[in-house]
């Protein structure tokens, strides 16, 4: 299997584990070396952060109530792993508007 999907792969499960309450958006660079490298909250994209600090590969994690997001990211390839959280339904078995028909109203007219 390619070093990139695993690696995103472990990084995701660990991701998962965590605290669904506390949102999170680092990047963690992994250099030719083997070296780690986070980016903790900042705006970024991993491209930059990966050409920055010259890594061989990166990947963006995102946590929130809504669920986690894995993106990865080396010279030739890309990945994305996500999970919605269950708490974010989008069809829901409850409407939550009614359709209601317009009001009638008669007006009879007195001559």
């Amino acid at each position: 299997m390619d070093s990139l999907l695993e690696n995103a792969q472990r990084i995701f499960e660990v991701a998962r584990a965590g605290d669904d309450r506390v949102n999170q958006d680092f990047a963690l660079l992994i250099g030719p070396d083997g070296a780690l490298h986070f980016v903790m909250e900042s705006p970024f994209s991993i491209e930059a952060a990966a050409i920055h600090a010259g890594a061989q590969s990166a990947y963006r994690i995102t946590r929130s109530r809504d669920g986690v997001r894995v993106q990865g990211r080396n010279a030739v390839r890309e990945c994305l792993l996500e999970e919605r959280s269950p708490h974010r339904v989008l069809l829901r078995d409850q409407p939550l508007y009614r359709i209601v028909s317009p009001l009638l109203t008669s007006c009879a007219s007195t001559s």
